[in-house]
């Protein structure tokens, strides 16, 4: 058994495969930083396969770590049990620092969190928790300036997560989408499960930064 099978996640295990050949494709000019890491169902696969590749930098990591209710059901029917309001960041690092010790976790909301970001240059940057405004751009207003042109990929784990809700809540999930449109000229997609359902699972898209983006 993988080390991250035992892990609860919301997302699927192509998902957790892909990411972690993903991390053996590690080049060694950037760092790998997730945005909503959870339990570590996605964090430790890509920790995988980068320590394969021989990855020696921090791996940063942002999440609230506040278990809601919703993050409950999802963790008890994958035979964890946490509490409403738990701080999750314990478990999150007691699964991630079993494979890979330097874990640099910023706790809190995302919005705010995000701006201590120390400015390492950055060749993998997972987007699972920002999907709706203000947070999608801000988050990438102070990430992009790290981003490597030609190099960094940006996984966006719920790009269509959009096309399973109506009226505002649409609205509201379409900012990837919105986002990348707008900016089509500095980025390629080099992934995507678009044409298979259910949506909820297969959301995800990973794209290549192209040239510079200045926002």
């Amino acid at each position: 058994m993988l080390s991250y099978e035992k892990i609860p996640k919301m997302s699927p295990e192509f998902i957790q495969e892909y990411l972690q050949k993903l991390g053996t494709q590690w080049t060694g000019q950037g760092v790998a930083i997730e945005l909503g890491s959870w339990l570590g169902g996605t964090a430790v696969p890509l920790l995988e396969g980068l320590i394969e590749a021989g990855y020696d930098r921090p791996f940063y990591s942002f999440d609230r770590w506040t278990a809601n209710k919703a993050e409950v059901e999802k963790a008890k029917k994958q035979g964890v049990r946490v509490k409403e309001g738990q701080n999750l960041l314990p478990l999150f690092l007691e699964n991630a620092t079993t494979i890979y010790p330097n874990i640099k976790p910023w706790r809190g909301v995302i919005l705010d969190t995000i701006k201590e970001y120390p400015g390492d240059p950055i060749e993998i940057c997972v987007f699972d928790a920002p999907k709706t405004e203000p947070t999608f751009t801000e988050a990438l207003r102070v990430l992009l300036p790290h981003f490597i042109p030609n190099v960094t990929i940006l996984g966006l784990l719920d790009y269509h997560f959009y096309q399973m809700h109506k009226g505002n809540r649409r609205e509201r999930f379409m900012a990837p989408v919105r986002f990348m449109e707008n900016y089509s000229d500095h980025f390629s997609r080099i992934k995507d499960w678009k044409r298979k359902k259910p949506l909820y699972i297969y959301s995800h898209v990973f794209f290549r930064y192209k040239k510079e983006l200045k926002i």
